[in-house]
């Protein structure tokens, strides 16, 4: 939109479509002519100008009339207090439009206003005008943040992070039972249990190596499996996979007729789904009763390794 503001009536007219959405003012007295831009706070291009800053901008021209009038335009920057910070004039006695593009540049000082003064040569001025600084757009509120789930368990956590709000004994930080079918610290998934087989043996040394005198499996859970391996030279069998009974128990006595050389390695695994399997592991050696070596195997791994 434009506005054009004679002596004593204001007229609006519309912009042209490109034309940002400034508006125009002009003064028409039959002395002169002046056309002012009413964003003097702000960039040609729109963007705002700091508090210190503004940029008055326009054209003045006298009426070419035979009394010979000149005419001035005065820009004044003005503090919120009324007080003077600069001012820019701008004088035309030809009839040919004079630009009016003055920069005020008076940081840290801030300018609240623009006053605009047209006047002729003699003194007399049409009303002062007056542009204020926009206020700046108040900032966005910020977003509510939304109140925490209930805590229905009682232990100190809510959802998501709390896994199970109806156990208070499963949270973040709970100490996890393994193998219990429960996350209970809620850490992605129940920790597997260990298999808890006991295997009892006795061995005797021989001048070569060691002979078994007894080796047996007991209190293997339901679902467990039995493995025998033996590796390393004279080896009476690679692997042996012994049933086992319906107590949990089997046993492995003659899978060992021999005695067994040294340098050969004896391991019994009892493993169990979704359980830490357990490996009892004999190096024999000459003339010494084998010692066995507890190994873990956790599930889906190929080697035993250390618990």
């Amino acid at each position: 939109m434009m506005r054009r503001l004679g002596i004593l009536a204001l007229v609006t007219v519309a912009a042209a479509a490109a034309a940002p959405q400034a508006l125009a003012v002009e003064f028409k007295p039959a002395w002169g002519y002046a056309a002012i831009d009413d964003n003097p706070f702000n960039e040609p291009s729109g963007s705002a100008l700091p508090d210190g800053q503004a940029f008055p901008r326009g054209r003045i021209k006298d009426a070419g009339t035979p009394d010979g009038y000149a005419v001035k335009l005065t820009v004044s920057a003005f503090t919120a207090a009324g007080a003077t910070l600069a001012s820019y004039s701008v004088t035309e006695s030809k009839a040919v439009y004079t630009p009016i593009d003055h920069r005020f540049a008076l940081d840290p000082n801030q300018i609240a206003y623009l006053r605009y003064d047209f006047c002729r040569a003699d003194g007399t001025c049409l009303p002062a005008y007056r542009i204020r600084r926009p206020a700046p757009a108040p900032a966005p509120s910020p977003a509510p943040v939304p109140a925490p789930p209930p805590d229905r368990d009682g232990d100190g956590v809510s959802p998501p992070a709390d896994c199970d709000d109806t156990n208070s004994t499963v949270h973040p930080g709970a100490r996890e039972v393994p193998g219990n079918g429960i996350d209970d610290d809620c850490a992605g998934g129940d920790t597997p249990g260990r298999v808890a087989a006991a295997v009892s043996y006795e061995w005797r040394a021989t001048r070569t190596g060691a002979r078994v005198l007894r080796m047996r499996v007991g209190d293997a859970p339901p679902g467990a499996a039995v493995e025998v391996r033996c590796s390393g030279r004279r080896c009476p069998f690679k692997r042996r996979t012994p049933a086992l009974k319906a107590n949990g128990s089997a046993s492995l006595t003659k899978l060992f007729r021999h005695s067994l050389r040294a340098g050969t390695t004896i391991e019994v695994r009892i493993t169990a789904p979704d359980s830490v399997g357990k490996v009892l592991r004999f190096e024999i050696r000459r003339k010494r009763v084998p010692q066995a070596r507890r190994l873990c195997l956790p599930p889906g791994a190929a080697k035993p390794a250390k618990c």
